[in-house]
C-alpha cells in the first residue's frame, strides 16, 4: 500500500513539472511572435480611428523621416515648414491588414484621399523587413521608406498604424483595419481642423470689430467707462 501512494506521488510530481514546462514553452513562442495584430505589447486593443489633436498626439511637433529607399539611397522627408500636409503610413510587408492598404495605395481608390495630402510609406529597416517584398508591394508615385527611427520617433505600437502631420506637428494618428474606414476617418479629422480653424478665426473677427467699435466712440485704452469702479488710467497705471 505504502508503495502504491509512493508512486502516485511520483506520478503526480511528474505530471506538474510537465504542466510546467509546457507553460513555459507557450509563453516564449507567443513572446517570440509578438503581440497578436491589433495589439500593443501589452495586450490592449489599439485604436481604430485616426485621432484628433486631443489624443495622444497632443499636437506635438512631427519629426522628419529620415532613412533610406528601397534601393539602398539615403532619403529625407521634410514634415515641418512650408511642407504640405503628410500623411504617414507605418506599414510592413507581412500582416495581412497591411496588404491590404499596400493594394489600395496602388489603386484609384488612393484618390479618395483628401486633395492636397502627401502619403508616404514607412518600413522598418532591412534587418526587420525583405527589400524584394516591399519593391513588389510599392505602390507607383507613393515614397516608400525604410527607418526603424521613424517608428520610434513616432511611438507606433503595430501595423498597420498612421500619423496625419499638418505644419509640421502630429495633427492626428491611430489605426485603421481597412481602406474605407482610413479614408472616412481622414476626413472626419480634417473637417474638425476646418471648423475649429474657423472658429477660431471668428473669434478674432468679433474682437477686431469690437475694438473698431469703440474706437469709434472714442473710447480708448484706460478711458473710465472700461472701469465702472473708478480710477481710469491712474488705476491701471497703479496695479
Amino acid at each position: 500500500m505504502t508503495a502504491l501512494v509512493a508512486c502516485e506521488t511520483l506520478l503526480l510530481v511528474l505530471l506538474v513539472v510537465l504542466v510546467a514546462s509546457l507553460l513555459r514553452s507557450h509563453a516564449e513562442v507567443l513572446r517570440r511572435l509578438g503581440p497578436p495584430e491589433g495589439e500593443d505589447e501589452d495586450g490592449r486593443a489599439l485604436a481604430t480611428s485616426i485621432v484628433g489633436p486631443g489624443s495622444r498626439a497632443g499636437g506635438r511637433p512631427a519629426a522628419d523621416v529620415v532613412g533610406t529607399t528601397l534601393e539602398g539611397d539615403a532619403v529625407k522627408i521634410a514634415v515641418g515648414g512650408d511642407a504640405p500636409s503628410t500623411l504617414l503610413a507605418f506599414l510592413t510587408s507581412g500582416c495581412t491588414s497591411c496588404l491590404g492598404f499596400w493594394e489600395a495605395f496602388d489603386s484609384p481608390r488612393r484618390a479618395e484621399l483628401p486633395a492636397g495630402v502627401r502619403l508616404v510609406a514607412i518600413t522598418k529597416d532591412g534587418s526587420h523587413e525583405s527589400p524584394a517584398r516591399l519593391r513588389e508591394l510599392r505602390p507607383d508615385g507613393v515614397p516608400v521608406v525604410l527607418s526603424t527611427d521613424a517608428w520610434d520617433a513616432y511611438r507606433v505600437p503595430a501595423a498597420p498604424y498612421f500619423v496625419y502631420v499638418d505644419g509640421g506637428r502630429v495633427a492626428g494618428e491611430g489605426a485603421a483595419t481597412g481602406w474605407e474606414q482610413l479614408a472616412s476617418l481622414l476626413r472626419d479629422a480634417l473637417e474638425d481642423a476646418r471648423l475649429a480653424a474657423r472658429g477660431r478665426a471668428a473669434g478674432e473677427e468679433r474682437a477686431l470689430r469690437m475694438d473698431h467699435a469703440l474706437a469709434a466712440a472714442g473710447i480708448a485704452p484706460g478711458h473710465p467707462s472700461l472701469y465702472p469702479g473708478g480710477g481710469g488710467a491712474e488705476r491701471e497705471e497703479g496695479g
